[in-house]
This record gives C-alpha cells, sequence and structure tokens, in this order.
C-alpha cells in the first residue's frame, strides 16, 4: 500500500432501515441500574417477479434481532406482541459472549433508535380504532378493527 492510500479516510456510514414482523412477544427486562432493554426479531421477505411464471412470489425470510433502550423500550415492550408490523431505524451492532460450554459467540442485532408501529393492537385506544375502522382503503388495519380477535396474529408462522 502506498502513502496516499494508508491517508485515505472513507466515510463510515452504520445506518439500517427496516421493516419486517414480530417473530415473538417482546422481551422487556432492565438493568443492574434500572433502564429498560427490550429485545424482540422481526422477519421479513423480499417480493420478486418470477421471470418464467410472472407471478409475484415471497422469498425465503430474513430474520433480524432488534434491541431498543430507554422509554422506547418500555413502550415496546407495552404496545408490541407477535405479528405486528413495524418500521425499525437503527445501526448494526455485533453482540459477542461466552457460552456455557466456554465456546465464544457472536450475534448480528440492530440497536434501534426509532421503532415506528404500522398496526395499533388492541390495547390501544378505541377511538384511534375507530378511526382505523372507518378508512376504505384497509391502509392501518389492525386486529380490533379486523375481526376482533387477538389472536389473529397466532395464525403467522414464526
Amino acid at each position: 500500500m502506498n502513502q496516499q492510500q494508508s491517508n485515505l479516510r472513507l466515510p463510515e456510514q452504520n445506518s439500517v432501515m427496516m421493516v419486517g414482523r414480530l417473530t415473538r412477544d417482546p422481551e422487556l427486562r432492565r438493568t443492574g441500574t434500572g433502564k429498560a432493554v427490550c429485545s424482540f426479531d422481526i422477519a421479513m421477505s423480499r417480493r420478486f417477479k418470477d421471470q418464467a411464471t410472472g407471478e409475484w412470489k415471497d422469498g425465503d425470510p430474513t430474520f433480524v434481532p432488534i434491541v431498543v433502550w430507554g422509554e422506547m423500550a418500555e413502550r415496546c415492550g407495552e404496545r408490541l406482541k407477535k405479528g405486528v408490523p413495524v418500521h425499525v431505524e437503527g445501526r448494526l451492532q455485533t453482540n459477542k459472549w461466552e457460552g456455557t460450554d466456554g465456546t465464544k459467540r457472536s450475534r448480528l442485532e440492530v440497536i434501534a433508535s426509532r421503532v415506528q408501529f404500522l398496526s395499533i393492537v388492541k390495547q390501544e385506544s378505541a377511538a384511534i380504532g375507530a378511526k382505523l375502522a372507518d378508512d376504505s382503503s384497509g391502509v392501518g388495519e389492525t386486529p380490533a378493527t379486523s375481526s376482533g380477535n387477538d389472536d389473529d396474529y397466532e395464525d403467522i408462522p414464526f
């Protein structure tokens, strides 16, 4: 490597945005100092058009672990549940630890700076649910407005 290449500074960017559905109910816990931390996984897949048939298909799902801190963690723990769609913005981080058997392990996860709820679960106010029910486009439809059954998201296979 020559001197000019070693002085070259490339901008580093660690930023992700993704939309997916929770694969399990979120886990809310507290650190030793009392700070809230919430973790959950989301699943997403790429939709593509099959060139041979012309049909739209879903690719294999990708599962991504999400970690949220502070007040936002508390909101996520209280309001989210399995199957709910979310938009997540954050940064990638490698979490490293040693297993009980002494093996070193690591996992790439997203540390969320923003989590936007794309659906409102039944615990939310009835006024918001009623407003969404009046929306003829179907955008924003929730379990509370679609069938009134809390178990609608239990049918999601992840």
